[in-house]
């Protein structure tokens, strides 16, 4: 089986390991354990915040 290096289907983060866990907050909205430490070398957002953005979502951090 093979394995994606992201965190979900249509996301830009990436997938939660033990050498890539995802325990930074989002720049964005604050909400703690949003981002892992590669996420935040490429300065991501939570998904959230991302789609917020982006015109879609709720409004609701992730």
């Amino acid at each position: 089986m093979a394995t994606s290096h992201y965190a979900n289907p249509g996301s830009a983060l990436r997938a939660a390991r033990r050498g890539n866990p995802r325990n930074l907050p989002c720049p964005t909205c604050k909400q703690p354990n949003r981002l892992t430490p590669a996420d935040v070398r490429r300065g991501y957002q939570c998904d959230a915040c991302a789609d917020r953005e982006e015109g879609a979502g709720d409004g609701r951090p992730g």
